[in-house]
């Protein structure tokens, strides 16, 4: 049998946890190089199959693959020193790069199209499990290569076998990474708009009959949006390095009323201004006097928004601030219109899944001003994510209308808190606070109770890259568009 084929049959045997059969003092150095083949052609086919046309080659994800083949030589050369064998190192590598072809192929992929279905089927606590044993499974790989190289020997196996996963599997937690194959989305939303075009001319749409007061072409401008987000991301500056930076995307969802526009634009001035933010904000925003001269504040737009601004921060060092802003509705869904355009509304799942970028971004500040929204907390919510709502999951929230200037949370945690504080979760503190002496002034019924879901590790990271900001004044607030009498 030729050295290549026993690696690859031996890295198959230790993904299903069997004992390697080969010998190890076989394979050499061009050994390792021919398995990068099969690990290639795994990651490519994996990397076509999980994503969805228009597809393209993504260079990073190369670069991916280079860097975990290396930190697998790297565990492969523990291995070997722990068993006294480095003169085997190479062979290692060979069936260690063998069996994370086998792996991904054979273990990962089938446990998360499993997890992915038990959640949709409300079987959280199964899913659950599922994701955990795919991510331990690398580790009981690597045990049983170390039991192969180190016999009769089990703490030091067990050691080394912790040491090579330390080694191979951790650094992902904190290093960037993308599939070699991803979805085009510029390509993407360029179909998408084409087919939302077709759609309103199919439907009969007459935008000068249906509304008199909107005086733009619906088909010309969902045509336009991959170039003005394209030109939008583009005009994004370049991170300033050796620091933290801060990222921020705005989302005016209703068109129908000026309060939101003019939040959004009040908060790309704050945060730029205030939060050292500035080159790195991004608006979307839905409003019949910006368009074309900003991007609509679609799912789609806010997908690839993101998707861009990933590409172009530090994944693992900086920080998203995403704040969205509009109706909300009972059942969770944040209202998104600019009629006469058929848009889609955004689900708190859809939230989530827009923020499953790649590379991955760790780090993450999201506000949700919404009636209701609450309820995108528990989708959003995690270890290095702070969660802010205007409003509990059964609760309205208030100071949206024709007759505002801005929301009474967006003044209340924008234009009041974030002027005299820069923490975040002090600033929703203060937030809630005013809001509930304002509903009591004005006699709501029921408080809109603002929510908040935080960790010690996000709120650690705040506070280390808030401690790093220049000294800046407040911005008052001055309205975009002032409200109608």
């Amino acid at each position: 049998m030729s050295p290549i084929i026993a690696v690859i049959r031996d890295g198959i045997r230790i993904t299903l946890l069997q004992r390697p059969r080969g010998n190890p003092v076989l394979p050499a150095a061009d050994a390792f190089v021919a398995s990068l083949v099969p690990y290639l052609l795994v990651e490519l086919l994996l990397g076509w199959i999980q994503s969805e046309p228009p597809r393209m080659l993504v260079g990073w994800g190369f670069a991916t693959l280079l860097a975990d083949s290396s930190l697998t030589l790297l565990a492969a050369w523990l291995l070997a020193r722990l068993a006294a064998r480095s003169a085997i190192t190479w062979a290692v590598a060979a069936i260690a790069l063998a069996a994370t072809a086998a792996t991904s192929l054979l273990i990962h992929w089938p446990l998360q199209l499993a997890a992915i279905w038990l959640y949709a089927a409300n079987h959280t606590g199964i899913a659950l499990a599922l994701i955990w044993l795919s991510q331990v499974w690398w580790l009981l790989v690597m045990f049983v290569l170390a039991r192969w190289l180190l016999p009769g020997r089990l703490a030091k196996s067990l050691l080394a076998a912790a040491l090579a996963f330390a080694v191979s599997a951790l650094p992902w937690q904190w290093i960037p990474a993308a599939s070699p194959i991803m979805q085009d989305q510029i390509a993407a939303a360029r179909v998408s708009a084409a087919s939302d075009a077709d759609s309103i001319a199919g439907a009969g749409f007459d935008a000068a009959a249906e509304e008199p007061g909107i005086d733009f072409d619906p088909e010309q401008l969902m045509f336009d949006q991959p170039q003005l987000l394209g030109a939008a991301i583009d005009a994004l500056q370049p991170r300033a390095p050796g620091k933290s930076n801060l990222y921020v995307v705005a989302f005016a969802g209703d068109g129908s009323e000026n309060v939101f526009r003019n939040e959004v634009e009040y908060a790309a001035q704050l945060f730029a201004q205030r939060f050292d933010a500035r080159g790195h904000v991004l608006v979307l925003e839905n409003n019949p006097a910006s368009i074309g001269a900003r991007p609509l504040a679609t799912l789609t737009n806010l997908r690839i928004a993101l998707a861009g601004i990933a590409a172009q921060m530090d994944p693992a060092e900086d920080i998203l601030l995403l704040y969205l802003t509009s109706h909300g509705s009972e059942d969770h869904q944040l209202y998104v219109a600019l009629d006469p355009l058929p848009l889609n509304q955004i689900m708190p799942e859809d939230l989530a899944e827009a923020l499953q970028t790649t590379p991955s971004m760790r780090w993450k500040v999201i506000v949700v001003n919404a009636c209701y929204s609450g309820g995108f907390i528990d989708a959003l919510r995690d270890d290095s994510t702070l969660v802010i709502t205007a409003a509990r999951s059964d609760r309205t929230s208030f100071g949206c209308g024709a007759d505002s200037e801005i929301t009474w949370f967006g003044k209340a945690f924008l234009a009041d808190a974030l002027n005299e504080t820069t923490s975040f979760p002090d600033a929703f503190k203060r937030a809630k606070a005013l809001v509930g002496e304002w509903e009591a002034r004005e006699k709501e019924a029921q408080n809109s109770e603002p929510q908040i879901a935080s960790s010690r590790s996000i709120e650690g990271k705040l506070e280390k890259w808030r401690r790093a900001l220049p000294a800046s004044e407040p911005l008052p607030f001055s309205p975009t568009v002032t409200a109608k009498p």
